[in-house]
């Protein structure tokens, strides 16, 4: 398949982009070992593979609305 075909069919039975689908599996790693475990943030972000602890912490809150500290603190 192509990649481009391939993105087009996952996006309309998914309801969103490969990328997207992604990015909030690894934020929902990252609730569960925010909440089970007790890694740093910037060990959680580099063991789900954020390029830095920043870009973790912004991608963290734009899809929950808090940060990973906040989000913690909470459960």
């Amino acid at each position: 398949l192509h990649p481009n075909y391939l993105s087009k069919i996952f996006k309309k039975e998914v309801g969103k982009s490969v990328s997207q689908y992604i990015q909030e599996q690894r934020i929902e790693e990252a609730k569960k070992l925010l909440q089970l475990s007790n890694y740093t943030i910037s060990e959680i972000s580099t063991l789900l593979n954020f390029h830095d602890q920043s870009y973790f912490t912004t991608t963290f809150k734009k899809i929950l609305g808090v940060t990973p500290k906040q989000y913690r603190n909470t459960q």
